[in-house]
């Protein structure tokens, strides 16, 4: 029940960035995501300065890796495809092969085992996400290859999580993969002379938005996962945030999810039920552990640490930097 709170927290959370977003679409993009991890990574600083975390350079280097794979290249190639002209919705297609993508890897890589059941669940999810963004025409052009590096770079963030299991806390390893990415968003700003925006409370409350529930939440709930169910469940379970997208501007902008929308967020429920269930049995079972060897033990350690955090300034029993 734990994991499933953990999955559904990731599905809300990454969906929150779109509409985060959607608040501010006429700033220019570099310069709100410099100023988004900028904000974020003063955040971590502070807490740091309390936590006091202890890393080494091999820690530090993995999760600067990781960042640039996930921000940067992530967040900006999506960024920048919608600034180039590309379609949303192919740049959502695009993005969904993600999942795709990290389980032929592992079937290549680690010789994962599949079911029909996960490859039928595979495809589904990839319908489910075309059924979201129905409607869409193919084009942007080259704008297009933009959405491929997105794709490519959280593709990489998810397979080297998994090959170098990392036992940095989860607090520590976002904070540090902030950090790395607000330098790179920064410097790219700056040199589009895009690092001034206008500041009013719109604004401001979209970048609260966007730093906390999607960046600090969606980002450290994608960790979690990571660690908890492995790289492909958890690729499988970005299916999801397309449709649950649509909610979220249901929610907060009354726009009402068409027919497609409704129907693809059903399909992409069963299609993630069909990519993880196998997991209960057989060869399910087999590939969970071959993936999650030591990461159930790590993760579940963390997240104890993390639920004992004491209070800045108190006297924790030497805890402080495990966070």
């Amino acid at each position: 029940m734990r994991s499933v709170a953990w999955a559904a927290a990731f599905v809300v959370c990454w969906s929150s960035g779109f509409v985060g977003a959607a608040f501010v679409e006429e700033l220019p993009s570099a310069g709100l995501l410099a100023w988004r991890y900028l904000i974020t990574a003063a955040l971590f600083l502070a807490l740091f300065g309390v936590l006091r975390p202890r890393l080494s350079r091999l820690e530090v280097g993995q999760q600067s890796v990781l960042g640039i794979l996930g921000h940067v290249l992530f967040l900006g190639g999506v960024f920048a495809a919608a600034a180039a002209g590309a379609n949303a919705g192919v740049t959502a297609l695009i993005c969904a092969l993600q999942p795709m993508v990290v389980a032929c890897a592992g079937r290549v890589v680690w010789k994962d085992t599949f079911r029909p059941i996960q490859v039928v669940g595979l495809v589904l999810g990839l319908v489910a996400v075309a059924l979201s963004v129905g409607g869409s025409s193919v084009d942007g052009g080259a704008a297009n290859l933009l959405a491929v590096v997105s794709l490519l770079g959280l593709s990489a963030n998810a397979l080297l999580e998994r090959a170098w299991r990392p036992r940095t806390p989860v607090v520590t390893a976002l904070g540090v993969q902030i950090i790395a990415s607000a330098g790179v968003f920064t410097v790219v700003a700056i040199a589009l002379g895009d690092i001034m925006i206008p500041v009013d409370g719109r604004v401001a409350g979209a970048m609260a938005w966007l730093v906390l529930l999607s960046g600090v939440g969606g980002y450290a709930s994608y960790i979690v996962c990571l660690r908890r169910l492995g790289a492909s469940p958890t690729s499988a379970l970005l299916y999801l945030t397309p449709p649950v997208t649509t909610v979220w501007a249901w929610a907060m902008f009354a726009q009402r999810p068409g027919l497609g929308e409704l129907v693809g967020l059903a399909v992409g429920a069963v299609a993630v039920i069909l990519v993880l269930a196998p997991r209960a049995s057989g060869t399910g079972a087999a590939q969970a552990r071959a993936e999650q060897t030591g990461a159930d033990r790590i993760g579940s350690a963390r997240i104890a640490e993390w639920s004992q955090m004491p209070a800045p300034g108190g006297a924790g029993p030497g805890k402080r930097e495990r966070l």
